[in-house]
């Protein structure tokens, strides 16, 4: 009898567990839908409920702050985005000046990026933080980032603006894929025979973008492959490693109306690891040490350049460009339009003169 009752106790027992357990698995449930659905009223209520325990609203369809609006937007391939400015510790009449090494940190080498960017890539506002839309925790999903690139127009002065983007394999260049020819570009400041480099904004490693202008600024070697080359293969490495993404934003930087930047401002920071294998916002310098650059014209003038006597030069006075003596240039040039003079290179090129681009003068 003490066993027969025993046994009926365990399952009086455990008929009111049932209950409760069902009560708490409802309760769970109730309590995802509500933090995850996407479902109007019930997205306003977690809205409310985030900004009463301090976070902010954010309105997914127009990408803007609850109650607010949004100026100065641009079309670029049918998406509204806002030209920005991620670095108001740059000056541009007072950018800093090369100290010997390749690039210096801006805002303490902290990334800085506007919400559009965030949220173009399928991010949304978490408190401080960002996450993809329907994860809890702050939490970021591969799948629901939306990989782009985008590109500023040109300015007045045919200059680059700067480009952006959410990057990852989706946007690199396929297996066997080749880099196609950019020499038909020449970009701002472009000058012939100043050994000047094409430098993309985002590398052609990790956007494929080949001859597009809105992506390649005239740079020096030093520029381009001691001062960006390291932090785009960083990148680059980092996105095949992992296959995580990549939030990149590259701004090359003039001074006053000169058409060629005095140097390029870099910003990385990898999502899916909250900037733990990515994080960078530094100021590539574009300068040749020990060479004299003119951001003005595109003239380059070496420490020998410089050092040099006067001497017997041709000059085009159509073309404005100079030449030695013994150029072909100078025999198919008209009578009417040569002039010799005796100077020196920097006297010449300071006077709006061009060297030539075959002798090299």
């Amino acid at each position: 009898m003490a066993q027969k009752s025993q046994d009926s106790n365990n399952t009086k027992s455990k008929s009111r567990q049932r209950p409760a357990l069902a009560l708490l698995l409802v309760v769970l449930l109730a309590a995802a839908f509500f933090m995850m659905s996407d479902v109007s009223f019930v997205k306003s209520a977690r809205d409310s409920l985030m900004q009463k325990l301090g976070y902010e609203a954010i309105d997914q369809e127009s990408g803007n702050e609850a109650g607010g609006t949004e100026d100065g937007g641009s079309e670029n391939n049918g998406v509204n985005t806002v030209e920005w400015d991620s670095s108001a510790d740059l000056d541009p009449s007072a950018l800093p000046e090369y100290n010997g090494q390749h690039y210096v940190k801006v805002s303490n080498g902290v990334p800085v990026f506007p919400d559009e960017v965030y949220e173009r890539a399928g991010l949304i506002k978490d408190g401080d933080d960002w996450k993809t839309k329907g994860n809890l925790l702050g939490t970021v999903d591969s799948g629901k980032l939306t990989p782009y690139e985008y590109y500023g127009s040109l300015d007045n002065l045919g200059r680059c603006t700067g480009a952006y983007g959410l990057l990852g394999e989706e946007t690199m260049p396929q297996n066997g894929q080749e880099r196609g020819d950019i020499s038909s570009v020449h970009p701002s400041g472009w000058a012939k025979a100043q050994n000047w480099e094409r430098c993309h904004l985002i590398a052609w490693a990790l956007s494929a973008e080949n001859a597009n202008p809105s992506n390649l600024v005239t740079g020096t070697h030093y520029l381009n492959y001691d001062g960006m080359r390291p932090l785009e293969e960083e990148t680059e490495h980092y996105i095949w490693n992992t296959g995580n993404h990549v939030l990149y934003y590259v701004r090359p930087w003039f001074r006053d109306d000169e058409l060629v930047a005095r140097g390029v401002q870099m910003t990385a920071w990898s999502v899916e690891d909250k900037g733990e294998g990515i994080s960078f916002n530094v100021y590539c310098f574009n300068v040749t040490p020990g060479a004299e650059i003119d951001y003005k014209t595109g003239i380059v003038t070496t420490g020998e350049q410089a050092a040099q006597d006067a001497r017997t030069y041709v000059i085009n006075t159509r073309s404005g460009v100079f030449h030695y003596p013994t150029c072909d240039g100078v025999k198919e040039m008209s009578e009417h339009n040569k002039k010799t003079v005796t100077a020196t290179r920097k006297e010449l090129t300071s006077q709006g003169y061009t060297p030539c681009g075959a002798c090299e003068p």
